[in-house]
């Protein structure tokens, strides 16, 4: 495809650097080597999620990870979202049988006109250039602008969330088998449950959940410290 070749001529140009130490990048995506080491990766599936057939994330949502997130949600850093989409592709298994549709979660067009971008987007974006997989985030929008959820709790994110994604393209979701839903972080699951909802309404018989980085109950969280 031409963008590949495109991206072989810039990276030959301009070798890419480490996001996290500034050194040349390695073989995979935007980091070196010892960086890629020291990051705190996931290996197992995760507690379902009702709606969704399988739930993956790549890696635990605890610093370096959480930094390399908030450039790219908050500080309009387009390079760190597809960087993070390039781990997400690195560290992801093989599926049995690809995705019909690559869905990212989507913005409500007024926020992602203020951010400028969907870092969900960007990072399933990368995910499919790896994969060859169809990114369409075409098929699904949010139709309601709520508060953001990371000053609710669990029970205020699904009330906050009740209502607010619609498909898009009905046509087009009736004939997916299976729809891969991409976000840059999982806490509570609720944004998820939510688009799986519409997806569920519309007929899909599979569901599956990737997301960069996930946040570990806080009972988890002090137990890996003990």
């Amino acid at each position: 495809m031409v963008w590949k070749r495109v991206d072989q001529v810039l990276d030959a140009l301009f070798p890419p650097r480490c996001l996290l130490c500034g050194q040349a990048a390695g073989p995979v995506g935007p980091a070196c080597a010892g960086c890629l080491a020291d990051l705190p990766w996931l290996d197992a599936p995760l507690a379902p999620l009702a709606g969704f057939d399988e739930v993956r994330s790549a890696l635990r949502y605890e610093y370096p990870v959480d930094r390399l997130v908030a450039a790219a949600k908050f500080g309009r850093q387009v390079p760190v979202a597809r960087g993070l989409g390039q781990l997400l592709a690195w560290r992801m298994p093989p599926l049995p049988e690809p995705p019909d549709a690559v869905v990212p979660v989507p913005l409500h067009w007024r926020r992602e006109a203020t951010r400028g971008f969907n870092q969900a987007e960007e990072v399933a974006r990368c995910l499919c250039q790896e994969r060859g997989w169809p990114l369409r985030p075409d098929v699904c929008r949010r139709i309601r602008q709520t508060p953001e959820q990371s000053a609710l709790g669990a029970a205020q994110r699904r009330d906050n969330l009740r209502g607010a994604f619609a498909i898009a393209d009905a046509r087009s979701v009736v004939r997916c088998r299976h729809v891969l839903l991409v976000d840059d972080v999982l806490t509570t699951g609720a944004t998820a449950e939510a688009v799986a909802s519409v997806f569920q309404a519309a007929g899909v018989p599979r569901l599956s959940l990737w997301t960069v980085a996930y946040t570990p109950a806080p009972d988890q969280a002090a137990a890996r410290k003990v």
